[in-house]
Formats: structure tokens, C-alpha cells, sequence
């Protein structure tokens, strides 16, 4: 089978399986957010908000250094388990012992324990790296895509019950530490990667710069992430941060699912064409037609429909995420949009062109501080989808001459779905104003406002880009 068709097969796969996992895990969250608060939440927010970027470092790069690596041998395995197997343990323990002073930070002393919990996926991620790395680079899509799907099943289930036994926040840290374990133990059983410690590394220097880099950009970009959940903790208080936070998990809920897929099928199949940057090129493109027909729509219509949403499947006490909401909801397929492009240049072996676009865009992160002074949370989430444009154009300065694809190709690809979505968002917005006063129960307005949504992008795509459409089914039928 091509490259081509096993990418298409895989992602085939890696969709239905995402999609009833991501049912689940919608339903799952909106019964979550409603026996959790917005206190509990903030909580989560802060301690996450330093340690996360190190569970990226975890490995030091080492899993996608594996993928990426043209040759791989056994003594390049053992030296790739010692290297993760030494960061992991003294992550463990800078996190473990520095908890306190994480506390001190936020002046919530609850968080100090929080931290010591979360710092022990370390420990669970020294035995998770090799063997999902090694799923990846053979491209074992389908199966691995089964393992995300119990993972996500299973670890739902136990966070949800924990919340309905009233663990609060406890439920959302037991509930994180125990999808860790079930990937791990998923992911060893698919393709189990058993080596000893390696006390020789000769030889291992490019995959250590790989790793490296990669990981650098990995805590630039979780920096970048993180800096909103930082700011407003700091200068706010844990329930104006739990309404962001909630914001902008729902938010980012199918886009991570979604880009999780694709960054995964995109790291192994880039990394096949490393030598062939033009080849490279024409999949990024395909890459971006699939990732828009997808992710405008969906986030143009979740925005539209958000007053609605929130207020029928939450409860009242969230109701001040609305507009927080919908502003993120206008970043999201930009910041994905651009996270294909980091992937591709990634694994064509250029990691460094991610790093002076991460550079480039955290200098504009003051700018959140500004918004939150002006706007409060509303103003945060204006400042990030500013920024969220202004690093989308970094990215295609960077990311397009490297893969020789021009730019008009490129926005081909893009503004057919954008305008249709756009098009799709006029009709419900204008459809509720119409409807409104005709509905004899509230409740329907939402249900009728997302079939309106799915009519409109459907006959304006069909109207004014029919032979896009004809593509998408072929990536479909193949």
C-alpha cells in the first residue's frame, strides 16, 4: 500500500474511532462540568499550569526522535530509554519536592498536594515513550488509534465517577493519572519495546539534537499555551480562571482530538518524506483541505450556537463562559491550522524553523495581560485570538518556502471551507432571530439551529466550490 492510501486508511480509521470516543467524551465533560465548580476547575488550571510543560520534556524529545530517526538499531533504542528514563525520574522529582512553592505562587496552599499527585506521571511516562513511539513509526494507525479509543473510554468513566462521588477537583487529578496508566499499558501490549539501560552513547548525538530542539519547541509552545492560564490565575482570582478554563476546554475538546490524529499521522508520514520536499508539500496541502473542510464549520457553528449550548446542557453558574466561548472558538482552527504546519516541518527534520516561529510569537504575549486589564476573561480570549492570527502568518512564512508550496496553493486549500462556514454562521445568527419567538419550547431552538447550520455550509459548499467537495469524497472512498 502507498504512503498515500495507508495516511488515508489511517486516518479513516482514526476518525470513526475519534468520533465515538469524542460523543463520549462531550457528554462525559457536560455532565463533569455540572457536579464540578468553577473553584475545582481553577484548581486543576494551577496545577497543571507549570508541570504540564514539563510532562512535554518527560522524554526529552526521545519519542519523536525515534519516529523521525531514517536508521534506528537496538543500542540507539537502549540509549533513547536512558535518556528518558533519567529526565522522567528527576522531573518526578523537581515537581514532587517544589510543590510548595507552586502554592506559594497562586497563594493556594490545596495546590502543593495537587502537584505531588500530577508530578507522578512522570513515572508512568518512562514506560509509555518507547513503545508509542515505535507504534508510530510503523505506522500502526488503526490499532493505535484503538488504544486511544479505550483509553479515552475508560478514563472517562472513572473521572466521572469519582465527580459523582464528590471527589471534586481530586476527581479531574485521579482521573488525568489513570488515562496515563491505560495508554502506557495499552501501548506496551500493541508493541511492546523492552531494552536495558545504555551506558554508551556513541552515535546518538543526532538524535539527541532532534530531541532536543523538539523538545524546546515543545515547552515554547506549551509556554505560549499556558501563558493565558498563568496570567489570569495571577491576576484574578480560581473561579474567573475555572470560567477560562472550562471556556477553553470546550472549546479545544474536538480540535485537540482532531489534531492529536492528525499531528500523529502527520509525524510519521512527513518523516517518510524527509528527502522529498516537494512531495512533502502536495501532502501538507492535502492535509489542510481534509483539516478545513473539518474545523471551520465546526467551530463556526459551535460559536453560533454557543448561547444556546451553554445554557441548555450547563448549568446557570456558567453562563458568564458564553462570550469566552465564542471568541476561542474563532482561534481554534487557526491554532490547528498551524500545529499541521509545525508538524510537517518537524518531520522533515527542520525543527529549528518552529523555534524562531515560537519565539516570534511569544513576544506578543503581554498583550493577554493588556486584554485581561481591559476585558477581564472576554478580554483575554481577544487578545489570544489577535495573537492566534498574527503566529498563523509566522508559520506560513516560515513553514511554506521549506516545503516549496506556494502561497496562493495554500489559501486555496483554506478559504473555501472558511467562506462557506462563514456563510453557514450568517444563516444561524440570522435564524435565530427569526425562530426565536416561533419555537413553543426553548429547548428546540437548539437542535433546529445546528440543522440549519449542517443545510447551509452543505448547499454553499455544494454552490460555490462543488469540485472541492468531489475531492473530499475521494479522500473518503479511498
Amino acid at each position: 500500500m502507498s504512503l498515500s492510501n495507508t495516511v488515508i486508511q489511517g486516518l479513516k480509521w482514526g476518525a470513526m474511532l475519534r468520533l465515538a470516543a469524542q460523543i463520549f467524551t462531550w457528554v462525559n465533560t457536560l455532565i463533569l462540568i455540572r457536579l464540578l465548580t468553577p473553584d475545582d476547575y481553577g484548581l486543576m488550571a494551577m496545577a497543571m499550569a507549570f508541570i504540564g510543560v514539563f510532562a512535554l520534556m518527560g522524554d526529552f524529545g526521545i519519542a519523536k526522535a525515534v519516529i523521525q530517526a531514517e536508521q534506528l538499531n537496538k543500542q540507539l533504542l537502549r540509549q533513547a530509554f536512558t535518556i528518558n528514563l533519567l529526565s522522567c525520574l528527576a522531573l518526578f522529582l523537581l515537581f514532587f519536592l517544589s510543590a510548595p512553592l507552586i502554592a506559594e505562587f497562586f497563594d493556594e496552599p490545596r495546590v502543593t498536594l495537587l502537584v505531588q499527585a500530577v508530578a507522578c506521571q512522570h513515572l508512568i511516562l518512562i514506560f509509555h515513550t518507547l513503545p508509542y513511539a515505535m507504534a508510530s513509526r510503523k505506522m500502526l494507525f488503526r490499532e493505535r488509534e484503538k488504544v486511544q479509543f479505550y483509553t479515552v473510554l475508560s478514563s472517562s468513566i472513572f473521572t466521572l465517577v469519582l465527580a459523582a462521588l464528590g471527589m471534586g477537583v481530586w476527581a479531574l487529578i485521579l482521573g488525568h493519572l489513570f488515562m496515563k496508566t491505560v495508554s502506557t499499558i495499552g501501548f506496551i501490549r500493541l508493541q511492546p519495546c523492552w531494552v536495558k539501560p545504555a551506558l554508551n552513547f556513541d552515535g546518538f548525538s543526532k538524535m539527541a539534537g532532534f530531541g532536543g530542539t523538539a523538545t524546546l519547541n515543545d515547552v515554547l509552545r506549551y509556554g505560549w499555551n499556558v501563558f493565558p492560564n498563568i496570567s489570569i490565575g495571577y491576576l484574578m482570582t480560581k473561579v474567573e480562571l475555572g470560567v477560562f478554563s472550562v471556556a477553553r476546554n470546550l472549546a479545544n475538546l474536538p480540535s485537540d482530538k482532531i489534531g492529536e490524529l492528525l499531528n500523529h499521522l502527520g509525524l510519521s508520514s512527513f518523516a517518510k518524506l524527509q528527502n522529498e520536499p516537494e512531495q512533502a508539500g502536495k501532502y501538507l496541502i492535502k492535509s489542510t483541505e481534509l483539516a478545513a473542510f473539518i474545523l471551520f464549520p465546526m467551530y463556526f457553528g459551535m460559536s453560533a450556537v454557543a448561547p444556546e449550548l451553554i445554557n441548555l446542557t450547563l448549568s446557570e453558574k456558567w453562563l458568564v463562559a458564553i462570550v469566552p466561548f465564542q471568541v476561542l472558538c474563532f482561534s481554534s482552527p487557526l491554532r490547528m491550522l498551524s500545529e499541521i504546519q509545525a508538524t510537517a516541518i518537524t518531520g522533515m527534520g527542520q525543527p529549528g524553523r518552529n523555534t524562531r516561529i515560537l519565539l516570534q510569537s511569544l513576544v506578543m504575549l503581554p498583550v493577554i495581560i493588556y486584554g485581561i486589564n481591559v476585558g477581564g476573561v472576554a478580554g483575554a480570549c481577544q487578545a489570544w485570538l489577535v495573537i492566534t492570527v498574527i503566529s498563523f502568518i509566522f508559520h506560513l512564512q516560515q513553514v511554506l518556502p521549506a516545503l516549496k508550496v506556494h502561497f496562493l496553493d495554500y489559501l486555496k486549500a483554506v478559504l473555501p471551507s472558511f467562506l462557506a462556514a462563514s456563510g453557514m454562521l450568517a444563516a444561524v445568527e440570522y435564524s435565530r432571530i427569526e425562530l426565536a419567538p416561533l419555537m413553543p419550547y426553548e429547548w428546540l431552538i437548539l437542535p433546529a439551529l445546528i440543522a440549519i447550520g449542517v443545510v447551509a455550509f452543505g448547499l454553499l459548499s455544494l454552490m460555490l466550490f462543488p469540485r472541492r467537495i468531489m475531492v473530499m469524497l475521494q479522500y473518503v472512498r479511498r
